[in-house]
């Protein structure tokens, strides 16, 4: 990944286009979050139940028959999910499909999916009809004292949209980089991710090559005469024996997952602890045909306040600049796993971090993603002089300001973020997370350097460079006349300290060029991933003192087992 690597010299670890940074955001965006769930855990935790009682009403115990009797006198299907989004949802889910559910070799489920309808049927042995869910994630129930349906579109709430496909991909191990890639995917789409809990998804995401890499074997295997691919599971501890199996259409057949150990400690990237058991889910690609019946909406109890605080993972827009090319996870296979290993390993606690950290500049930019201006980030970073050890930012986001305010402090002496919120009445809270490896193993720098037009930005005439190669174009543009310099800006200054970060070598050039300036104006694009592109622009620089007092922020354990908080 040469453009990450290029990348993280520049930005110093704080911003960047590629996959890393964009698990690095996802990371960050769950700790900026931190306070609001923490305060509404109780809440959730009510609603929750009442939720997954909904969705156990409406899954089956008994296989039937593809096409029901209730099938069978709905001649016309009541799909008014369908009319929203039709190409974009036929495209995705393009085959039809049984899927069988078993847990400890019993089945606990059948779902039957239409992809010309997009809509899952779901029987039920103690009901006299069946369930559905449609493309919009309601989920249809029938209501015999009233005699008809009922809809409900709990699933839509980012809790139970994102939260059950998440469970699933823990219970199962399976790699979650294409599936949040898809979930990107879905959002710039405009629909709404994962209606069918992640169980359908799952055939139209994953693909064999999202398994060859160093966590996984791959192996033929024949079957009553067909050709099969597995791949195992490695590097689960716990999960021995478990694999999942393509067919020679590459097309997903077989989850399985094999938990064999009690003795695996909860964290917060786990939702939940689950006992030892197997699972296994098979998938049947045949002809299925339902019908959705009429309906009518009914909320459940508690998902007004649910909808208000979590809102949904729909975008209300397509993305404007779709391209396939953006979701594709080839480069950062296993990348979350290492990361998350390396932020449960973290060893550095709130009482080893320095008394304060002290800044005595502010170089004020603003960062647009993608070109689009009215989602702009003001980022401003703090810049202590005396001292390369250290590095701050602070984000600011309007939508995020009545949350609080946040920094984020790069200490390369014990090697971690610390990010500082601070909450509304004093709610101050510090999440440490080890700063993760770069594998700087067989890194070529091969790109061509040309120089640019100077000009002035925030009063300071800055010269500029053009990096670019096959993958990306990179312009910088920086001054030799500001009271900073790159160093103290990025906390390394030089080849040295890019081996303590364990960064690649970079070209002398550029160390020359920038190792005595100040970065004032950076244009990334991507010639493959246009939603990779973004702008930073210098605002101003100005010589103020910001103090980050480190006793006066409570230590947050979001990704560590144990309780949440510590004093």
């Amino acid at each position: 990944m040469k453009t990450k690597h290029i990348l993280f010299l520049i930005i110093g670890l704080l911003v960047g286009g590629n996959a890393e940074a964009q698990i690095l955001k996802k990371l960050r965006k769950k700790a900026e979050q931190a306070a609001e769930r923490t305060i509404l855990r109780k809440t959730d935790e009510i609603v929750t139940k009442k939720t997954e009682k909904t969705i156990d009403d409406a899954t089956s115990k008994n296989e039937k028959k593809d096409r029901t009797d209730d099938d069978q006198t709905n001649d016309v299907s009541d799909n008014s999910a369908l009319e929203l989004n039709t190409k974009a949802k036929q495209d995705f889910y393009k085959e039809d499909m049984v899927i069988e559910l078993f847990e400890n070799n019993a089945k606990s489920q059948t779902q039957y999916f239409d992809k010309d309808e997009v809509a899952v049927k779901l029987n039920q042995d103690n009901q006299p009809k069946s369930g559905y869910i449609d493309s919009e994630g309601f989920i249809y129930a029938y209501n015999e004292a009233e005699s008809q349906y009922f809809k409900s579109s709990i699933i839509q709430l980012q809790s139970q949209g994102l939260m059950v496909p998440t469970m699933m991909l823990e219970a199962y191990k399976l790699p979650p980089e294409p599936f949040l890639a898809n979930l990107d995917k879905q959002q710039d789409l405009g629909l709404t991710p994962n209606p069918f809990n992640g169980i359908v998804e799952f055939a139209f995401i994953y693909e064999p090559e999202h398994f060859r890499y160093e966590d996984f074997k791959e192996s033929k295997k024949i079957v009553n005469g067909k050709q099969y691919i597995k791949f195992d599971f490695l590097n689960e501890p716990g999960y021995e024996g478990s694999y999942v199996l393509f067919d020679d259409k590459d097309r997903l057949v077989e989850i399985y997952s094999n938990k064999t150990s009690a003795n695996q400690s909860q964290d917060n990237f786990e939702m939940g602890i689950r006992e030892p058991s197997e699972g296994r889910i098979l998938y049947d690609y045949k002809p299925v045909e339902i019908k959705l019946p009429s309906a009518r909406e009914k909320k459940m109890a508690g998902q007004g306040l649910m909808e208000m605080v979590m809102g949904s993972n729909k975008k209300d827009s397509k993305s404007e600049d779709y391209d396939e090319e953006d979701y594709d996870t080839t480069d950062s296979k296993g990348m979350i796993k290492s990361a998350k290993k390396s932020m449960k390993n973290n060893k550095v606690t709130a009482d080893m971090l320095p008394e304060s950290y002290e800044f005595d500049y502010v170089f004020k930019t603003t960062l647009v993603q993608n070109s689009k201006k009215q989602n702009a980030l003001d980022m401003n970073f703090l810049i202590n002089t005396n001292t390369t050890t250290y590095s701050g930012s602070e984000y600011i986001d309007p939508k995020l300001s009545k949350q609080g305010t946040m920094y984020m402090v790069f200490d390369l002496d014990l090697n971690v973020m610390a990010m500082f919120i601070n909450g509304h009445g004093g709610n101050n809270m510090v999440q440490i997370t080890n700063i993760p490896e770069v594998d700087n193993k067989d890194v070529e720098v091969d790109f061509t350097i040309t120089e640019l037009p100077p000009k002035t930005i925030i009063g300071f005439k800055s010269t500029g460079l053009q990096l670019e190669n096959d993958t990306y174009i990179l312009k910088v543009y920086h001054t030799k006349n500001a009271p900073v310099t790159l160093s103290n800006f990025f906390g390394f200054g030089g080849s040295s300290s890019s081996k303590k970060l364990n960064l690649p070598e970079m070209d002398s050039r550029l160390l020359k060029q920038f190792e005595n300036g100040l970065v004032m104006e950076m244009h990334y694009e991507d010639k493959k991933k246009k939603k990779n592109n973004f702008i930073i622009t210098a605002k101003s620089l100005d010589k103020t003192s910001t103090t980050i007092q480190t006793k006066n922020y409570k230590s947050l354990n979001m990704f560590s087992g144990g309780n949440l908080f510590q004093n």
